[in-house]
């Protein structure tokens, strides 16, 4: 596991799941966690404050996880999204896949399980999209001022 702390923005409208997520995650890695009650609270910390990545659940009022990610994507930001939620369904999965979310973890079961798995998935989203970022640093450096001809 790394050393780096990891910024976590866990988005549910239950204060139990806000606590418990809060509570049972920092026990599997180094995370800092805020906590947002909605979507729209959510996009407005995201104005203000970067995170390495999002944890979101599914069924909320007003604003859904999977529309919270199409949100933050017409935004232009790339940050990785997990849809934690507490529905086991095959269309949900394959609605959150298409729209982007990088995995998708169902929050019923043993909660040390849950959670060593969501932790893994943090750590394998959160590295992804570092190596994507430094390829794209690279990608750029290297269009943006080649080499002289030998």
């Amino acid at each position: 596991m790394s050393e780096k702390t990891i910024r976590v923005l866990h988005v549910d409208d239950q204060h139990l799941w806000r606590s418990t997520v809060s509570d049972y995650l920092i026990l599997f890695g180094r995370y800092e966690i805020v906590s947002a009650k909605s979507g729209e609270e959510a996009l407005h910390l995201l104005r203000n404050t970067s995170f390495d990545i999002i944890i979101s659940d599914y069924q909320m009022p007003e604003m859904d996880g999977i529309d919270l990610l199409i949100q933050i994507r017409r935004r232009g930001e790339s940050i990785p999204l997990i849809l934690f939620t507490g529905i086991k369904q095959e269309e949900l999965e394959q609605k959150a896949r298409d729209s982007g979310v990088d995995f998708y973890v169902v929050k019923t079961g043993d909660p040390s399980v849950v959670f060593s798995d969501l932790s893994q998935k943090i750590q394998l989203a959160v590295a992804r999209s570092d190596t994507v970022q430094e390829l794209k640093k690279y990608q750029k450096h290297h269009i943006s001022s080649p080499s002289a001809p030998s």
